[in-house]
């Protein structure tokens, strides 16, 4: 996933600019101090116009983060149907290593709201509807490893499996860049090569 950018319009709509601004908010500065008023300053908007399209700041994070999800379903999706069974898993990989930078925004938020969900209940429908969708794209990559089209019960469960690390791993890192976040990328990987290659191991 890349950190969402929902207009490529010269003009975005005023709903579109609240939400990315809500997200440069959340990741610069954290999602307490991303009050509504400093969404608006960001946004160039009034804080009227910021309740005329949301009852709260955390939907313009959740409509952000489907923009980012849907952007890297296809992405994935596009890269999975392109791939011979036997390189699944390391391209897979491979756009994973190359997008954590570019995603940290991303993971910043998600993370942040998912911590949030967890006192919140109007948030846990959210973002267990994104969780569910990478879970399931992840699925099918371990599906296409083996050059099936459908994901079975132990697919998702890895994927779940792989998924929780993965985000244990993003938090790590964006609280201590010198975690070691390759290393550590490095075993993901080869404990995902062995669930595919071996599976009466697990």
């Amino acid at each position: 996933m890349v950190t969402p950018t929902l207009s490529k319009d010269p003009l975005p709509s005023t709903r579109d600019r609240l939400i990315d601004a809500a997200f440069r908010v959340v990741a610069r500065e954290g999602l307490e101090a991303a009050s509504v008023k400093v969404i608006a300053a960001e946004a160039g908007v009034t804080t009227g116009l910021v309740h005329y399209h949301f009852t709260r700041k955390e939907e313009m994070l959740e409509a952000a983060l489907r923009h980012g999800l849907d952007a890297y379903l296809q992405r994935n999706r596009t890269r999975r149907e392109a791939t011979p069974p036997h390189q699944q898993i390391e391209a897979f990989f491979a756009a994973a290593r190359e997008a954590v930078e570019p995603d940290r925004d991303f993971f910043k938020v998600r993370l942040a709201l998912a911590a949030r969900a967890m006192t919140q209940p109007a948030l846990v429908e959210s973002i267990e509807a994104i969780n569910a969708a990478a879970v399931e794209e992840v699925a099918l990559v371990f599906a296409a490893s083996r050059g099936e089209t459908e994901a079975t019960t132990r697919d998702r469960a890895l994927a779940a499996t792989l998924k929780a690390a993965f985000d244990g791993i993003m938090l790590a890192w964006i609280n201590n860049p010198q975690f070691p976040i390759t290393a550590a990328a490095e075993i993901l990987e080869e404990a995902a090569i062995m669930w595919v290659q071996e599976p009466r191991l697990l």
